[in-house]
């Protein structure tokens, strides 16, 4: 899969760190559909790498839970260290335990849970770059 998918439209870059291909094939899709400009990865580490490589080109960071290695807290914390003022989104498996105030004090703005529903996480979305 490319790590760096372009949209034709002008839109917003959102850095995805999503294991699962599945999760990560169809928020690429809904994203680009939309203008966005998407770039993916699929293991914590990676995803803090690319979000250190492009300090400052993000507007959005959604990641997903379990990731194998580092865990989605840890990246969290880590993307935070960096820029504090770029949303991280954490998608969560209905069937996944979370300690809410532990991912709040990671630095998660927003916990959206499975299935992901095309209208709803796009206006999620949306509300975000509109911040």
């Amino acid at each position: 899969m490319k790590e760096l998918a372009r949209s034709k439209a002008k839109g917003t870059t959102i850095l995805v760190i999503v294991y699962e291909y599945v999760i990560r094939n169809v928020l690429v899709r809904m994203l680009m559909a939309k203008g966005h400009t998407v770039v993916t990865c699929s293991v914590g580490f990676d995803g803090i790498r690319k979000f250190e490589k492009g300090k400052g080109k993000f507007d959005l960071v959604i990641i997903d839970i379990p990731l194998p290695g580092i865990g989605s807290l840890s990246v969290t914390k880590k993307i935070k260290k960096i820029s504090q003022k770029t949303p991280v989104i954490l998608i969560k498996g209905w069937d996944k335990e979370l300690d809410t105030k532990e991912a709040k004090d990671s630095g998660i703005d927003l916990i959206i849970s499975k299935p992901l529903y095309i209208d709803k996480t796009l206006n999620l979305v949306n509300g975000f770059m509109k911040l």
